[in-house]
This record gives C-alpha cells, structure tokens and sequence, in this order.
C-alpha cells in the first residue's frame, strides 16, 4: 500500500539544524492491521552534524512524538537521531529493527537500504528479551478499559509471531493478526516464543563492529559534505 504524505510538512515537523536521513510508517499500517480510527505512525530518522558532535554541544538522540491532522488523516511521529538508532540495534530493541527494516518507507534513501541489510545480516538471540518485554507489556494493557476490546492480544500476538520467526528462521516477517485471539491462544504462542529463544540457532550478539564502522562512514561523510 502507499500513503500520501507530504514531506514538505514532515521537514518541518523535524529539527531544521538535522538532515533526514530516511522516515518510515510504522504502527498498524506497517501490519497491515489498520483502520479507519488508525493513527499513521511515522518515524523518521535524522543525523546530528559531525562538528557540533566534536564540539561537544548538547544533541537531542529524540525528538518528542507530536500529532498533526490534515483532514481525516492523524500522524503521530517520532524522530531518532542515527547514533541513537545504532546504539538501539547493538541493544537488541525490536523497534529499532521495525524502524529500519518497516515494508512502508515513506522517504527512502540508499542509506535505509543499506542499515536494513545491515540489519537482517545481525539478527540476533538477544533480541528476544526486548520482544518479550514488549509483548508482556501489550498482554498487559488488554486488562485497561479500551475502546476497542481485543487489542492488547492482537497486537501482542503479532509482536510474538515476529518473534518467533526471527529467532527460529533468522527473518523478518511482519504478518497481521486479523483474529480476536484469547488469552490461552496468546499465553501459548509466549511459551514456543520462549522455545524459539532456547533452540535459536542466531548468534547471541550482533557484529557491533559493523553497526560503529557504518555509523562513523555517516559521520564523516556528513562532515564533509557541508
């Protein structure tokens, strides 16, 4: 699917002193699990200039989420400066891997491209503790009041079935979850969530190496290109 996005508008959401280095559609749009209610979800990722880095000045590593509307259309974004985004990777965070390897990319680049293989050649064990966490935490708002009943399960199951296809099969596969499953149905799938973790054939840690060397090429290049 495509949205209509006017990046003009999102520029100037962004710190005019950052350079965009790419920004992606995340949320239910990238499950395909939207509806008509659904935020569109956007996070866009920036680079800090080298020299203000070496200078030793004060450089957000996020930019606070804010909400636009133009027309129907809600957008709820979220900027990541790059280095932040890197130190995320090595970590493990299963957002950071959404974000960088999302099938919606709403501004491509060569440089999304490449952190997204870059990315795929670096999955890894220890990103299991951040899916779990986030899937406990989703089973966990379905016992809030919600206006939609079933949510919490749902995008918890999806968060799972992420899981347990990265770690058992080393891919990334962002299926929906078009069901309303019950607490046994998601309960279970965190057991073999667990048993995709103990059998996963994936290195413990991702080649940190890789993920400094491609960072300190960005910095550089960005150094001298103004």
């Amino acid at each position: 699917m495509k949205l209509c996005v006017d990046l003009q508008e999102l520029a100037e959401i962004a710190n005019n002193r950052m350079k965009t280095l790419f920004i992606s559609c995340v949320g239910s749009h990238m499950w395909g699990m939207q509806n008509e209610e659904s935020d569109i979800d956007l996070v866009m990722i920036y680079i800090a200039p080298t020299k203000a880095l070496l200078r030793g000045e004060r450089i957000s590593p996020t930019v606070r989420q804010q909400i636009t509307a133009r027309g129907v259309e809600i957008f709820d974004t979220l900027s990541w400066e790059i280095g932040h985004l890197i130190n995320q990777l090595i970590k493990g965070n299963v957002n950071a891997i959404w974000y960088v390897t999302s099938p919606l990319v709403i501004k491509p680049s060569s440089i999304q491209d490449e952190l997204s293989a870059l990315v795929q050649a670096n999955l890894c064990r220890q990103t299991y503790h951040s899916i779990k966490g986030m899937a406990e935490s989703q089973i966990k708002s379905e016992e809030k009041p919600a206006k939609t009943a079933g949510k919490g399960y749902r995008t918890a199951l999806r968060t799972i079935n992420f899981g347990i296809k990265l770690l058992s099969e080393g891919r990334i596969c962002f299926a929906p979850v078009l069901h309303n499953p019950g607490a046994e149905e998601v309960m279970e799938k965190m057991r073999q969530l667990e048993e995709a973790y103990e059998a996963s054939p994936l290195p413990d840690r991702p080649d940190e190496d890789a993920y400094r060397e491609f960072l300190l090429r960005l910095r550089m290049e960005e150094m001298t290109s103004g």
